[in-house]
């Protein structure tokens, strides 16, 4: 090569010696400096965007659709989703009540409550929500316990009620035509409870509507909106706490046996935050620790360890105000950004020093040995910068933003990575010289000395085990899997993971539903048909479900029950007699049930006999206050909901025609817009959970209509954006890092042998996730991309060095290149192998690949590149 070629390169090194070398306390008190006001900036401009909706760009079709949706219904958007249970209808109302409550006076961080059949509205005409032949029944179980309703009101008391079950057992009253058996038992229960010191409320609602359980009884649904701030780490953290809060107050105030469980889009992006957060400080302890102990081995020097992570400091903060500068916010995929950076510049910093440390041991003086090392790795390292920077870039162009942010702010930080190596850590090794332990590094090149040939010694079995295990890994390959379930990442025994899990098991409470648009009354009535008609849907709600069917017959007889009830209900005690039962009625109603039972023989009898000789037996020791205490709570337990039951009864019986003009305005703003949009909801027949049955009630529901939204579709629409996005930008940077290298290199036998460990890493980590039953999903998609930008630099470090060995020269892989490709890869692997063992599956499957992904590229950088090197390059005749 000419001198006119040589004379920048002449210049570079002149000027990095003349101010890098000459000056490196000047040097570092600038980065110092420089860094200190960059740390500033940064906390005082860049952010972090927790809203995952905002990943993808807004211009894809299903994103409008979401988007349609959420500004037509904003009700339901970004919400608490609240479960509450109880072991009775009544319990679980006073529960929900209590918790609207509280929540509605927190108008700091709860924007609004909203319970789908709270109000007067339900109230008045929940009777006419029921089936026909329900209500029927339901019509006839009362007009039955009419008698039952008017002796209790004269006597409201539990000597009432054991005179009257005494009166039916003995047929005494004739009116008293019950079924006994339903009342026998919950008294039985009540007995038990009580005698025991368990809380316990009879449900009266249950005996007469003879539900026991479900939704709407025993299972409520709230909604709760918080008031978000994305400007913290956790925007629905103070709202998570205003909630935790009233659930405490809520259970303390009842006094009852409730369950109230969180899940929705906030509670699972919140604990999703909140276990990566945790996760990511034992990962990043973790990492550290084991980043330090491979550079102390590799180096054997704690100086140059101690300049390293200085170095890696200094450009993980210019990297953060780059990100400040450029983008001014983090999302949940850009922060990865840091541990790149990390895996990265260690690999920089690694190739540095041992080469700076091989010729120190050759006798060279610093000087001279960081200017010789400069020359020998600037070359290498600003191509792997470049290669790397460019399958970083690759994804800007894509719609998936927020690898699209990742790229931007980690190709950049590549660049940020090889100025620091090139400035602050010669500079920190000039000031303070390493004195490597020559007697322990000798020993370690000896015992290597022995396998550094061992490639090229057995190529051929090398290439032909190679070739073997890529036909294999390409069978593989066809059975790769993609999850497109976000919910599959996160830790599955979170609260919101686990309601989420257990609310989809029921297709009533199913959250994983579709949303279709209809601009009339007869597109929704028409859309409901063809959907209805899907062999995957259950069935289709809309503000048409609202208005009852066969309402003329169900009016009747409400009409008649009002009539016949009425006037009782009306006049019934508002709370039991103060006064509870006598222990002598007590001992004669359990005389009544022991002769009863003798003559019918009924287990039913035989067990509220046995509670009855318990009961009686604690209260013998007791004294008059303490009787009296026991005896009122049973009162209470058996007879305290009684009067709610029948003011609610009361209540029903006032229902009036619906129509949708007769909807209260909040409940029709649900199903219709303000434009006049219509909302179908769809409701899946399968379980959902199953990854081929979501996707076929998607499809199937798209084949009729292309814009159903909801949030299956966005899970769906969203991983086939993202394969896309990631396709584009690994065929990007596949076809720009090729281009770079053929210009770089000079050569197609180089560029190839470079590209062979990339390619048959990345083809046997997708074999892998076959082998260890690891999907691709959202979260570790980003390995391949990474991979690919990562272990590029393997291959360019060996193909370089390959060229500079000696003909019959046995030392390859003992050379610093050889050994900075394996103690740079190790340390990458460690800065991400710790992720495998966190909380959250989609970061455990990111360290777990990453590390598996990263191996297998050091293994071919070391054993496959040399093998097959013997088919395509020569080894020069020089000396390094």
């Amino acid at each position: 090569m000419s001198t006119n070629a040589h004379r920048p390169a002449v210049r570079l090194i002149n000027w990095w010696e003349g101010h890098v070398l000459r000056y490196p306390l000047l040097v570092v008190l600038a980065f110092v400096v420089g860094t200190a006001w960059t740390l500033r900036y940064a906390m005082e401009n860049l952010s972090v965007n927790a809203n995952t909706a905002e990943m993808l760009s807004a211009d894809l079709p299903f994103q409008k659709n979401r988007l349609r949706l959420e500004r037509e219904f904003p009700q339901d958007i970004s919400t608490f989703l609240m479960v509450v249970e109880a072991a009775t209808p009544e319990q679980t109302a006073s529960a929900v009540k209590e918790l609207a409550t509280t929540l509605r006076t927190r108008r700091d961080f709860i924007k609004s409550v909203y319970i789908p059949d709270e109000g007067e509205f339900f109230a008045r005409n929940g009777l006419l929500y029921l089936d026909l032949p329900k209500l029927e029944a339901l019509s006839n179980e009362l007009a039955t316990a009419q008698p039952f309703i008017g002796r209790l009101s004269e006597d409201f008391s539990l000597d009432g009620l054991f005179s009257i079950i005494g009166d039916a057992l003995t047929h005494k009253d004739q009116d008293l035509d019950l079924d006994l058996d339903p009342i026998v038992g919950r008294l039985t229960d009540a007995l038990r409870a009580t005698e025991q010191n368990r809380p316990y409320r009879l449900s009266w609602q249950q005996l007469m509507m003879k539900d026991q359980e479900g939704l709407g009884l025993t299972k409520r649904l709230v909604f709760v909106t918080p008031v978000l701030d994305y400007n913290r780490m956790m925007p629905a953290e103070q709202s998570y706490q205003a909630i935790t809060a009233a659930i405490g107050e809520a259970k303390q105030t009842l006094a009852t046996d409730i369950r109230v469980r969180l899940t929705g889009e906030v509670m699972l992006e919140y604990e999703e935050m909140a276990t990566i957060g945790m996760d990511m400080i034992a990962a990043g302890a973790g990492s550290l620790l084991l980043v330090c102990l491979t550079l102390w081995i590799a180096f054997r020097s704690f100086k140059l360890m101690l300049a390293t992570m200085i170095s890696l400091t200094m450009g993980l903060i210019l990297s953060l105000g780059f990100a400040a500068a450029a983008i001014g916010q983090l999302n949940m995929i850009s922060i990865a950004f840091a541990v790149l950076f990390i895996g990265m510049g260690d690999a920089y910093s690694s190739h540095f020093c041992l080469r700076y440390r091989e010729l120190m041991l050759r006798g060279l003086p610093v000087s001279a040995a960081l200017r010789n090392t400069f020359l020998s790795t600037g070359g290498s390292l600003v191509l792997c910068t470049m290669t790397a920077a460019i399958g970083l870039y690759a994804f800007i162009p894509t719609s998936y933003v927020g690898v699209a942010e990742l790229g931007m702010i980690s190709g950049t930080s590549m660049f940020i990575a090889l100025g620091t190596t090139f400035t602050v850590l010669p500079a920190l090794i000039k000031l303070m010289p390493p004195k490597p332990g020559i007697r322990a590094a000798g020993h370690t090149e000896r015992a290597g000395f022995m396998l550094a040939d061992w490639p090229i010694q057995n190529a051929a079995s090398i290439r032909w085990i190679t070739i073997v295990l890529t036909v294999i890994a390409l069978v593989l390959l066809t059975r790769v899997r993609v999850d497109f379930n976000p919910i599959n990442l996160r830790d599955p025994n979170s609260e919101s993971v686990q309601t989420f899990q257990y609310l989809l098991k029921s297709k009533d409470t199913s959250p994983m539903t579709l949303a279709a648009f209809a601009t009339s009354e007869a597109e929704v009535r028409d859309k409901t048909a063809r959907f209805e008609a899907l062999p995957s849907v259950d069935h289709v709600f809309s503000v048409l479900s609202l208005i009852p069917d066969s309402q003329d017959e169900k009016l009747a007889i409400i009409e008649e029950l009002s009539l016949l009830l009425g006037p009782q209900l009306q006049h019934f005690p508002d709370t039991p007699r103060s006064a509870p039962a006598r222990l002598d009625s007590l001992e004669t109603f359990r005389a009544l049930i022991q002769r009863q039972h003798a003559a019918l023989a009924t287990p039913s009898l035989g067990a509220l006999d046995t509670a009855l000789a318990a009961f009686l037996t604690a209260l013998q020791p007791l004294d008059a206050p303490a009787r009296e205490a026991l005896l009122q709570r049973l009162q209470t337990a058996v007879l305290g909901d009684l009067p709610l039951t029948l003011h609610n009864l009361q209540t029903s019986l006032l229902a009036e025609p619906i129509k949708q003009a007769t909807l209260p305005a909040d409940l029709r703003e649900r199903w219709v817009s303000k434009d006049g949009l219509y909302r179908l909801q769809i409701y899946p027949r399968q379980d959902l959970s199953d990854l081929e049955n979501l996707r076929t009630f998607i499809r199937e529901a798209q084949a009729l209509d292309p814009d159903v939204t909801d949030l299956p579709v966005t899970y769906l629409e969203s991983m086939e954006a993202v394969l896309q996005a990631f396709t584009e930008a690994f065929t990007a940077a596949f076809g720009a890092i090729t281009l770079l290298l053929l210009i770089m290199l000079r050569s197609l036998r180089d560029t190839v042998l470079v590209l062979l460990p990339l390619l048959l890493a990345s083809l046997f980590t997708a074999a892998m996730t076959v082998v260890l039953g690891i999907p691709f999903n959202f979260a570790n998609i980003i390995v391949l991309p990474l991979l690919f930008g990562l272990g590029v630099d393997n291959g360019i470090h060996m193909a370089h060095r390959l060229h500079y060995l000696r003909q019959g020269e046995r030392n390859l892989l003992s050379t610093s290149e050889a050994k900075g490709v394996f103690f740079g890869a190790l340390t990458t692997v460690f800065s991400f192998v710790s992720l495998a063992f966190t909380h959250h599956r989609g970061t455990a499957s990111i360290g777990m690949l990453l590390a598996i992904g990263l191996l297998l590229s050091l293994v071919c950088s070391l054993i496959v590149l040399p093998a097959f090197s013997t088919w395509t390059l020569k080894p020069a005749r020089r000396r390094a």
